[in-house]
């Protein structure tokens, strides 16, 4: 086997783990484990069918009042998508070709036994590990070889502090939990082990010293034996020595983690090598720790992602696809084959049970209660003995670190009480300048009365569709929307006008006539982009078939003239547009219908091979979203950019020249189609209508997904995202904050510099929610959250709390979003 050395960078007192300073766990069986989650106990369809090659593959829908899930069982491994309400009623058919790789060469058919469940339920658990086990190995100076190291008997006192660290000791005989393959009735594998629980997952470590020692046989076979089939091994030594992975002769040992403990500086240094097909994963290491609580975080959860990530290796892959292919056969021939009276394909709302009793139905009734049944049995079952996969709870631990369940991201609730629709927003220092379905509002975040609101312009006036605010040239642009033809218009406005109070007169009416940008009647899109270096602002406007430039007008002080037409480009049917800076000067990415473009607005006018690069053609699609990933330096030049059409990304690395055979580096699959998708480095932040799910940038792992009403992106500022939600039930809208950077606290510390002005005291320490709050917050402050930190009538909601705060401003942790509402509900009526 060949190896790649993973080096740590930064600081080891500073650096937490990832370029945010979080390290989370990628793909957690919590928000993947959908049939578990969503489907099993409820009513839902499972349904069978065959592709053009002739392979098996099963299809899980369940449908709620709103929207539907869907899981595809096919050999690839398990794709799922959340597809929102349609107006025409969806079929299966028409489900699995929302998937996108999947050629149907039928119509499915429904499986209406309820003993499935089991089956998928199993198929599901394949996926990834709910447990792990590591090897731990002690390496002396200058042992070279597997049987030297494996002939270690004595523990020293720094291996001991070690094991101490990222354990507890415990018996063998006798255990009951999790025993990773070791004999826990007849001691033949020792007396006593590690082990420990991070992430709600259950951690066995097979220390090689307590395992059983043969004097007569150098190559220590028991030992072997376990630390062999190990994926993932730790091997400890006391100052810095060279170690070369290949000393060990093993097939499946794919990662090696080299802990080397300092005596001098009472640290540990951090290598992991792993094996040459192993894709990276998270998180970032540092190459030296001095906080022993943060290392053994890092180091646990970048094993237990570095396990994750061997599945993916070809050897892994080809394996699970032959497991998973035999089981849908078994599948097929238990369910299918026997039995081939099934009903023909109709919409899915036709299958859906009517409680009401009808001739001819009450024994499907029947058999509907018993399918539900046998699903929530099964899940009890798994409840019971430990083994659900969306627990993250054990009592039977007493050792339990305080942090090992956190969220690294939690909603703040800003403003609340709007009776409209929020249709857009931006914000500039203490303001929030609002676009509602009654016009243009302005928010002063730093008054708590009545005169906080103020009403600017109304829907007579126009319908604010996009807000952009550019706070270096002092102006808001504005994508309106007027007449009864819903005719575009793009206003500028000066900021400092908007801040008085006047509502709507006939001087302001008058007003946004000379405000509007002459030449844009007709748009339907805009983007705007300030160059950081130059200061450069560029806005980009969709007209009918047109991309019309504009460049800001040094020269110009108000009006229509701070705005000058560079030039028109010729693309049909944009959607989707943004600007982003390369070395070779800006560029225009827009997005069709059936492909993406990038243009390049500094290309001769009459050489349009130059002018405009086709980067990706696709079917038609439903939805398309274009993401820039800047880097962050003085130049804020564009790494490349994720291309989105529907639920599948791509992502185009840049060189110096961009070329048309360039490879996509990175494919994800999101769960939700994304409306937005905002880049956070290192992580992709997607907002779906009914949903957020965040994944790793480096290989489009989940690291957390959020279920959220009717949800909306409108702006982003200062590593804040902030959304919308629109509840029907209350009719309130509401404007919510998603931090997109977090630091990691110890329990003495009182998060108050982000805002949020709470200290550890005021949550149970048992509470598993409690602890997820507790454990994040910004590394950025800005106005908007100063002000509602300096407040004294601003009050926090916690589940530990009975009231809802009656101010403009709460702070709301995200999985506390439900219950507010309805305790709210609840208070009001």
């Amino acid at each position: 086997m060949k190896f790649w050395e993973e080096k740590g960078k930064g600081n080891g007192r500073r650096c937490t783990g990832s370029a945010h300073g979080a390290a989370l766990l990628e793909n957690p069986e919590s928000h993947l484990r959908w049939y578990f989650k969503y489907f099993l106990g409820t009513a839902h369809q499972n349904y069978y069918g065959k592709t053009t090659d002739k392979d098996i593959f099963i299809l899980s829908i369940v449908k709620s009042e709103e929207d539907y899930r869907a899981i595809l069982w096919a050999k690839s491994g398990l794709q799922r998508i959340y597809l929102p309400k349609s107006h025409k009623p969806r079929t299966p058919h028409s489900i699995c070709q929302e998937f996108g790789d999947i050629d149907v060469a039928r119509a499915p058919k429904e499986i209406k036994q309820a003993d499935i469940q089991k089956d998928l339920l199993y198929i599901e658990e394949q996926e990834g590990a709910i447990n792990f086990k590591f090897g731990v190995l002690y390496r002396k100076e200058g042992q070279s070889t597997d049987d030297e190291i494996l002939c270690n008997n004595d523990i020293s006192p720094a291996f001991q502090r070690f094991l101490d660290l990222i354990g507890e000791k415990v018996a063998l005989r006798g255990f009951e939990e999790y025993r990773g393959g070791l004999d826990v009735k007849g001691d033949t594998t020792g007396t006593h082990s590690y082990r420990t629980i991070m992430e709600g997952k259950h951690i066995m470590f097979h220390v090689a010293n307590l395992l059983p020692f043969t004097k007569d046989n150098p190559q220590q076979v028991e030992r072997k034996r376990h630390i062999g089939n190990d994926i993932v091994n730790i091997v400890f030594q006391e100052d810095y020595d060279d170690f070369d992975p290949t000393c060990f002769k093993s097939q499946m040992s794919h990662i090696y983690a080299l802990v080397t403990y300092q005596h001098d500086t009472d640290s540990y240094l951090l290598r992991v090598y792993n094996e040459e097909s192993v894709p990276r994963y998270g998180p970032d290491i540092s190459p030296e720790y001095l906080d022993l609580d943060h290392f053994r975080r890092v180091l646990l959860v970048k094993l237990m992602n570095g396990e994750k990530a061997v599945y993916a290796t070809p050897q892994f892959v080809a394996r699970r696809e032959r497991t998973v292919q035999q089981l849908l056969k078994e599948i097929y021939n238990r369910y299918v084959s026997r039995n081939e009276d099934f009903d023909h394909l109709r919409p899915i709302a036709d299958k859906i049970m009517d409680t009401t009793p009808r001739i001819g139905r009450k024994k499907r009734i029947r058999k509907a209660a018993k399918f539900q049944a046998k699903g929530q049995d099964l899940k009890v079952q798994k409840i019971i003995s430990g083994h659900a996969p969306t627990s993250k709870t054990c009592t039977s631990y007493t050792l339990q670190r305080k942090f090992e369940h956190y969220s690294a991201w939690n909603y703040e609730r800003i403003v609340r009480d709007f009776q409209q629709k929020i249709v857009c927003a931006d914000f500039w220092d203490t303001y929030i300048i609002l676009g509602t379905e009654s016009g243009l509002s302005l928010i002063n975040t730093s008054l708590l009365d009545d005169s906080a609101i103020a009403e600017i312009y109304d829907h007579n006036m126009f319908v604010p569709k996009q807000i952009s605010v550019i706070e270096e040239k002092s102006v808001v642009v504005v994508r309106a929307e007027k007449g009864k033809h819903k005719t575009g218009y793009v206003y500028i406005f000066d900021l400092a006008a908007l801040t008085m109070k006047s509502h709507c007169t006939k001087n302001f009416k008058r007003k946004t006539k000379q405000e509007r940008l002459q030449g844009t009647k007709g748009c339907t899109n805009l983007c705007t982009h300030v160059a950081r270096q130059s200061g450069d602002l560029h806005m980009a406007v969709v007209k009918h078939k047109t991309i019309q430039l504009y460049e800001w007008n040094r020269i110009a002080t108000q009006g229509q003239g701070w705005f000058r037409w560079k030039r028109d480009f010729q693309v049909c049917d944009v959607q989707y547009l943004c600007m982003f800076n390369r070395p070779s000067g800006l560029k225009i990415c827009a997005g069709t219908s059936t492909e993406f473009l990038i243009i390049d607005t500094e290309a001769p006018e009459d050489d349009k091979n130059k002018c405009v690069e086709r980067l990706q053609t696709h079917k038609e699609n439903t939805s398309i979203c274009i993401t820039p990933v800047i880097k962050e330096d003085r130049n804020n030049w564009a790494l490349g950019v994720l291309l989105t059409y529907n639920n599948i990304s791509v992502s185009e690395q840049f060189t110096l020249t961009l070329h048309p055979d360039n490879m996509f580096s990175l494919i994800i699959k999101w769960n939700v189609k994304p409306v937005h998708i905002h880049s956070s480095l290192p992580y992709f932040i997607a907002i779906g209508q009914q949903g957020i799910e965040i994944r790793m940038a480096s290989n489009g792992n989940v690291v957390h997904s959020i279920d959220v009403a009717s949800v909306s992106y409108l702006a982003c500022r200062c590593q804040l995202i902030y959304l919308s939600t629109y509840d029907p039930v209350t009719c309130l809208s509401e404007i919510l904050s998603l931090p997109t950077s977090v630091s990691l606290y110890s329990s003495s510390s009182t998060i108050s510099s982000a805002g949020l002005g709470l200290s550890n005291d005021s949550f149970d320490e048992d509470d598993e929610h409690s602890e997820s709050d507790l454990s994040s917050t910004l590394t950025r402050e800005s106005p908007l959250r100063r002000s509602f930190n300096e407040h004294p009538r601003s009050r926090v909601f916690s589940e530990s709390s009975t009231e809802f705060t009656d101010s403009i401003f709460s702070c709301l942790s995200l999985t506390d979003l439900s219950t507010a509402r309805a305790q709210h509900y609840q208070a009001k009526h």
